[in-house]
């Protein structure tokens, strides 16, 4: 979606701002109930370690009923606001201070003069898709990755599975000349927002994205990675868990994240389970990451 509305066409926007657990499970009953009617349902980073969820709707109406309609709790901030029809995320945006995660230094349009000269720089609006580096599930992976690199360890080929905005993908670009590099997703949003960002970066060249809705799709079916970013959720991490594995080359690795601390011990069980070694990471802001590894024979 641009940031400008056609003919004039101006949304009302249900935004609630609260903790990331309750923020994934408001945007799961927006996007799952029918009766909600939203135009689309967003979820952004926010300052001070919250998230935003933005549904959009065609009439003011339609917006007061889904607030009505869903269990919101009582330290959350909601509002309902008529969007202007020019940039409608430049307040969002503007308290996004930036991350440093690692070697990478993610930052917005707002702070490119002031990005350092030791870092590799990762430039990322917020926007329709999730993951611009500031939330502890984005940022975890790019730490573990940074990492690896340190180690030494550089894959050939790297797939973002559940891309977002495309930072993994993009740091991977950023750090590997010449690997094979897929990012992908259910939605298009998504992909939409991540070639964005790959022009941005200047890798849209090395990065290949696409949507896919599971990995019997033909950009994924038969193909292994020497590397596979996996920031979704928890659940949906589980019952992919089979598929990640047998994506994975003998000897890959394999970085989990959108884990909820009190999540991390039962997901590593669970890709223990299917055949990975796993290494759980330090908590950042209440998530774990985890890295994982597919043995050698």
């Amino acid at each position: 979606m641009d940031t400008e509305f056609v003919d004039g066409f101006r949304p009302w926007a249900l935004d609630i701002y609260t903790e990331a657990d309750t923020a994934f499970d408001l945007s799961d009953d927006l996007g799952m109930d029918s009766h909600m009617s939203a135009l689309s349902v967003t979820l952004f980073d926010a300052p001070n370690g919250q998230m935003l969820v933005q549904a959009l709707y065609e009439s003011e109406a339609l917006a007061i009923a889904s607030r009505a309609a869903l269990s919101i709790p009582s330290s959350a901030e909601v509002k309902i606001s008529r969007l202007p029809a020019t940039d409608w995320v430049s307040e969002t945006q503007a308290g996004l201070a930036p991350v440093r995660a690692g070697r990478f230094h993610v930052h917005g349009s707002h702070d490119i003069e002031t990005v350092p000269n030791d870092v590799i720089p990762i430039h990322v609006d917020a926007g329709l898709a999730f993951g611009t580096g500031h939330h502890g599930t984005t940022a975890g992976c790019l730490r573990i990755y940074s990492e690896l690199l340190d180690q030494g360890i550089r894959p050939k080929t790297v797939l973002d599975l559940g891309c977002g905005a495309g930072v993994l993908a993009i740091a991977a670009a950023k750090t590997l000349d010449t690997a094979e590099i897929l990012a992908t997703d259910i939605d298009p949003d998504a992909i939409m927002v991540t070639d964005q960002n790959k022009v941005l970066n200047h890798v849209q060249d090395k990065v290949a994205a696409h949507v896919v809705d599971g990995f019997d799709s033909p950009q994924l079916s038969g193909r292994q990675f020497e590397l596979i970013f996996a920031n979704i959720l928890a659940g949906p991490l589980m019952t992919l868990a089979d598929d990640i594995v047998s994506a994975a080359t003998p000897g890959g690795r394999v970085i989990l994240s959108g884990i909820l601390d009190e999540k991390a011990e039962q997901v590593a069980k669970c890709f223990e389970a299917a055949g990975l070694s796993v290494v759980p990471q330090p908590s950042l802001e209440g998530w774990t990451s985890l890295l994982a590894q597919r043995p050698t024979s």
